[in-house]
């Protein structure tokens, strides 16, 4: 089964695109079932920085509800699921729970960007970090992070489970996951305890650190630990990339020894026998 959990549309603070034709595009590329995960976080386009204020996003994700009810007449052989991406910063889980328990969901990924204040997932911003610190510093800081936010865990998967790789791998070099294997069995021993499952995140197969998010290593690793649940997503944030490299992902997940792949219905995962295309 092919699926498409991370996707941003024009309710996304880093997106533009048109729910229609996101959905179109899925569906000219045989996908079957998404889900819309916007930021529910709002951003600063200058400085990078982060805020959530609750009842801004309350408001926000009745809006997109209420777009998928509506567009879902529209594309019935298209199975569109109500998410939201949440990321982690401390001072703010406390409203961010409020607000999961105030809200439907189908599907919530949970994430990290932000390592010692700085987002890392934008090259406008990351080289901040990663030209004034050495590796270990900042994949651990990274992978601290990534703790707390699985001990929070009030989400259903983490999304691209090692993504301080894309751009410090141009200061770094290669990501090199055994260096980090303790702390990472640590997050991943806790996801399997929790339930929590794991992203097979597509968005730089093609470019910037050319691998998935995580690397082959990790998804063994979280198999071993326990983990059942894997989605895929390819965190578009324009029609052209809906679905991107999913079928490599496949290929990836299948090599690594998972058999299934998970959708999502009121936070409920359903398993489905993962074939190559």
């Amino acid at each position: 089964m092919k699926i498409d959990y991370h996707l941003h549309n024009h309710f996304s603070p880093d997106s533009q695109e048109d729910t229609r034709e996101i959905i179109r595009e899925a569906s000219e590329k045989g996908i079957r079932e998404i889900c819309i995960t916007n930021h529910a976080e709002q951003h600063d386009k200058t400085t990078g920085k982060s805020f959530f204020d609750g009842s801004e996003a309350r408001e926000r994700f009745n809006a997109i509800k209420a777009e998928i009810d509506e567009v879902q007449r529209d594309f019935p052989g298209v199975c569109i699921g109500f998410g939201a991406e949440l990321e982690y910063v401390t001072e703010r889980m406390t409203e961010m729970t409020s607000f999961v328990n105030d809200t439907d969901f189908d599907f919530i990924l949970g994430s990290v960007h932000i390592v010692n204040d700085i987002i890392i997932s934008s090259h406008k911003f990351a080289d901040e970090l990663f030209s004034k610190t050495d590796e270990m510093t900042a994949y651990k800081a990274y992978f601290e992070n990534l703790l707390k936010l699985v001990s929070w865990g009030h989400f259903d998967v983490v999304a691209h489970f090692d993504i301080i790789k894309k751009y410090g791998s141009k200061f770094y070099g290669p990501f090199d996951p055994e260096k980090y294997k303790d702390q990472i069995m640590r997050i991943l021993n806790l996801m399997a305890e929790k339930g929590i499952g794991l992203e097979l995140n597509t968005n730089c197969l093609s470019e910037k650190c050319h691998e998935l998010f995580p690397h082959p290593a990790i998804l063994r690793w979280a198999l071993s630990a326990g983990i059942v649940n894997f989605t895929l997503g390819s965190d578009a944030h324009r029609k052209n990339h809906v679905g991107q490299n999913i079928d490599q992902a496949i290929i990836l997940a299948k090599e690594a020894g998972i058999l299934n792949i998970s959708t999502y219905k009121k936070r409920k995962p359903t398993h489905h026998l993962l074939k190559v295309a």
